[in-house]
């Protein structure tokens, strides 16, 4: 069994096989920036077909480029299976306001050419170059790409300047994606025995799996849940258990 963190290919833009998931400049772009892009910490946990695990996300800056890290380990007896923990890493810098990554790649511990996706982004060549499924290739780079994580966090930074409808193309390795965010609407969540407001949105991927996310109205969009259906039926929920955003 083979656990993936969301989409979040990510529930968080990968848990993708079977346990799988889990900006222009505008007027205030600078301040939204700086608060969506505040180094943390986040928890979150998983629930995908009655397998748990856990999600832990954070973002940190070394000099002008950002390093956005999610790890997901099984939890109870699941463990036995020998899978995991899945690292998730992207790397990216901020250019006029908009995130672009320059390197993302998803595996184990133990190397997997089948399973395991890297993404090597040359925005000076407008190409980017992926492995997937066992092979490589080649996509051009449409302005505003995104990778399976960074997707979520440019999603914030556009929530940050007020948009609510809008479309991110998002590189998942072995194709490219359009994701659109539309908004569904308010709802109050409990959250580590906190009562927060949040928004729901619809992340329309043209996929049979439909993807839900529940952004905080304040605490810079912070992914509140996220939530993956299939034939109307739940497949998997992320929730989020502790961040340092809600310090």
């Amino acid at each position: 069994m083979r656990l993936r963190p969301l989409l979040f290919i990510n529930v968080i833009p990968s848990l993708g096989a079977a346990l799988s998931l889990l900006l222009g400049l505008f007027p205030g772009a600078a301040n939204a920036s700086t608060l969506v892009l505040e180094p943390f910490q986040s928890e979150y946990a998983v629930d995908y077909s009655g397998f748990r695990a856990s999600r832990k996300v954070s973002l940190e800056k070394v000099g002008e480029e950002y390093i956005l890290r999610s790890t997901t380990r099984l939890k109870g007896i699941a463990r036995l299976s020998g899978y995991g923990p899945v690292y998730e890493v992207s790397r990216f810098t901020l250019q006029n306001g908009m995130i672009r990554p320059t390197l993302y790649s998803i595996g184990e511990d133990k190397e997997n050419p089948k399973r395991d996706i890297r993404i090597e982004f040359d925005w000076s060549l407008g190409l980017s170059e992926g492995f997937a499924k066992g092979e490589a290739q080649s996509f051009p780079l449409a302005v505003g790409t995104q990778d399976p994580l960074t997707f979520e966090l440019m999603g914030r930074l556009l929530l940050a300047e007020g948009k609510r409808d809008f479309v991110l193309h998002v590189h998942e390795g072995h194709r490219v994606r359009d994701y659109r965010f539309i908004e569904e609407g308010e709802e109050t969540l409990n959250i580590a025995s906190r009562a927060i407001s949040s928004t729901r949105f619809f992340i329309d991927r043209n996929s049979s799996r439909e993807l839900y996310y529940w952004f905080a109205d304040d605490s810079a969009h912070l992914p509140l849940q996220i939530r993956q259906l299939h034939g109307q039926k739940t497949k998997g929920t992320v929730t989020l258990t502790r961040s340092t955003l809600l310090n």
